[in-house]
């Protein structure tokens, strides 16, 4: 179905269209690692870890890591890579033999000298004395670009958005090239009154649009916002709500505004109603196939 056609229809019949045209996933493979982040944070601790594989195969590994970290204690800055932890600071509850319970706290970012016993007994305790003397038998660096990659995929569900403002962008770039438009990514309202003139009433003063579409000769402004979920939630009927919302504030505009939802991902299906309430209210929502059959081209021109 061309642009034309879609444009046209009642709102059902949008939905109706949008829905059976939505894509299986959006994850190309830069999706499953970042390997500059992994890279970087591997880095970060090379030198520490390279000393640390003395540790390894250690047989009295408890005094062994006591005497290192007494000689070097900046060693123990390295320690929450080792258990696959981003945080610095560790707030740990210790449970004695007659199950009484007590909290304390290990800074790995300000090594505190006078503890040192403290951050050897947590190493132990965590099960990384007895990995390091009887199961790691290679390099602990090589071990952390491992941990760190299984850490960079908590990132995924960020980098599904990331991908999609990827996306819209190219498209963008290349749709307003073609027509000498010109187009601002992160564009919030106060950017735009600056350098285009055009008033854009918000709903929060915070609000930075994915993409903002300007034609200098006619003077016609259009907003994108883009999202993509691939599993349901309750986030999919609030982001339904807001976007509606968000286009009625920009209808309001003095100015020749347009606002544009390009969103896609089978968790669609979860979410048909508050969906539907936003097709009744926003004309222009798109989907991965659309903007590849050139919706916004059509649009924009």
């Amino acid at each position: 179905m061309k642009f034309e056609e879609y444009a046209n229809l009642s709102p059902d019949k949008r939905l109706a269209f949008f829905m059976d045209t939505l894509s299986v996933t959006n994850r190309t493979p830069e999706y499953y690692v970042n390997w500059e982040k992994v890279n970087r944070e591997t880095k970060k601790y090379e030198l520490e870890l390279n000393t640390l594989n003395y540790l390894i195969g250690k047989e009295n590994i408890y005094q062994e890591t006591l005497n290192l970290f007494t000689k070097q204690p900046d060693l123990i800055k390295a320690l929450p890579s080792l258990i696959a932890s981003r945080d610095k600071i560790l707030d740990v509850l210790s449970i004695d033999e007659n199950d009484s319970m007590s909290f304390y706290q290990l800074d790995f970012k300000d090594i505190d000298i006078n503890n040192i016993k403290s951050y050897v007994d947590f190493a132990e305790q965590s099960g990384l004395l007895n990995f390091l003397a009887n199961e790691a038998n290679r390099s602990l660096v090589d071990y952390v670009y491992g941990v760190e990659a299984g850490l960079d995929s908590n990132g995924r569900k960020n980098r599904s958005g990331t991908t999609m403002e990827g996306i819209l962008e190219r498209n963008v770039a290349k749709v307003a090239n073609k027509l000498s438009f010109e187009h601002h990514p992160q564009a919030t309202a106060k950017w735009i009154l600056s350098n285009w003139g055009i008033h854009v009433p918000v709903d929060k003063s915070e609000r930075r649009f994915d993409e903002a579409v300007f034609d200098p000769n006619t003077k016609r402004l259009w907003l994108i916002e883009t999202n993509y979920y691939g599993g349901g939630g309750s986030k999919l009927k609030a982001v339904a709500g807001e976007f509606t919302t968000l286009n009625e504030f920009v209808s309001n505009s003095g100015d020749d505004v347009t606002f544009v939802w390009v969103t896609d991902g089978q968790g669609w299906h979860t979410a048909h109603l508050p969906l539907e309430e936003a097709f009744g209210h926003i004309n222009y929502v798109f989907n991965l196939n659309m903007l590849s059959e050139n919706y916004l081209f059509d649009l924009f021109k």
